[in-house]
């Protein structure tokens, strides 16, 4: 853990809140798991001055078997983070960096990886500003979609109706 913390203040420096957005989009940390990234990020969301906001997602199944609803209760699934999908509590401030889970619009440059910075959180939609090379500055608005990852070994299919963002100031090696 310290090790850990060593590593954040030298990528973001200890005055966090004092970088501007365009040093923040430029950096990132490299992380083995999904876990560490979540926990990471979380670590250093804690750090920025603004208040957390929380979205919880809404989780269902797919399944064949109809005794898979009892079997698999809302806090087992709300466990689940596969890779790709957003977890089921997203804690995000003004001011953080993120990472788009899906391609929304090319056009607009709303592609899977692009980065953005968020400058509005509201229940029902995020507004953010594109600081990635593709379209910077343009301003989106994202609202929650359903996500259903297939290649989960999973014996159902997990629905996830989330903001299809997360913090990205730590990725997985293979998100890089």
């Amino acid at each position: 853990m310290v090790l850990e913390e060593n590593l954040i203040e030298a990528i973001y420096s200890e005055n966090l809140n004092d970088m501007d957005v365009e040093q923040l989009a430029k950096r990132v940390i490299l992380a083995p798991t999904n876990k560490k990234t979540l926990e990471m990020n979380r670590s250093i969301i804690a750090k920025l001055q603004d208040e957390p906001h929380t979205f919880y997602s809404s989780d269902s199944i797919i399944s064949e078997d109809q005794n898979d609803m009892q079997d698999y209760p809302h806090g087992f699934l709300h466990d689940l983070t596969p890779s790709g999908m957003q977890p089921p509590a997203l804690m995000l401030k003004k001011g953080v960096i993120a990472m788009l889970l899906r391609n929304l619009n090319p056009k607009q440059g709303l592609c899977n990886g692009t980065r953005l910075s968020i400058t509005g959180l509201h229940e029902n939609f995020i507004r953010a500003k594109i600081v990635s090379e593709c379209n910077p500055g343009g301003v989106v608005f994202l609202a929650r979609i359903e996500l259903a990852p297939s290649d989960v070994n999973l014996p159902f299919v997990l629905k996830r109706r989330q903001f299809p963002l997360i913090p990205a100031y730590v990725m997985t090696i293979n998100k890089s």
